[in-house]
């Protein structure tokens, strides 16, 4: 059987994308997605949180959007906010690469080379 990468491995371990929770009780505290984000240091301004997973007692699952990478994160934690795996699957397998290319040459982008000018 093909080792499992990307949309197809986060799917099959965390489920259908979106389809989490938008918030959760860890140590009798709740955290929304945003807060569960800014808590482990992962709210970022090109950061935009999808939801979060309970996957076994004690180990929990946040996916978000990487908009710098243009990449879904499955980012694992345990009861304590400590990184446990990561997996990353490009936006282009959830959109298609067609929607994706499209999308990609409609966004205006500054070249980090040439100060001022846009592409």
């Amino acid at each position: 059987m093909p080792e499992l990468h990307g949309r197809a491995l986060i799917e099959s371990r965390f489920g259908r994308l979106g389809k989490g929770r938008d918030a959760l009780v860890i140590n009798d505290a709740e955290y929304d997605l945003d807060t569960l984000l800014a808590r482990m240091d992962l709210k970022l301004e090109d950061t935009w949180a999808i939801d979060v997973i309970v996957v076994a007692e004690n180990l929990y699952c946040v996916r978000y959007y990487d908009g710098q990478d243009q990449r879904v994160v499955a980012h694992e934690f345990d009861g304590e906010f400590r990184f446990v795996h990561e997996t990353r699957g490009h936006i282009a397998e959830w959109i298609g690469e067609d929607n994706y290319y499209e999308w990609f040459k409609s966004a205006a982008f500054r070249c980090p080379l040439v100060p001022g000018d846009d592409f």
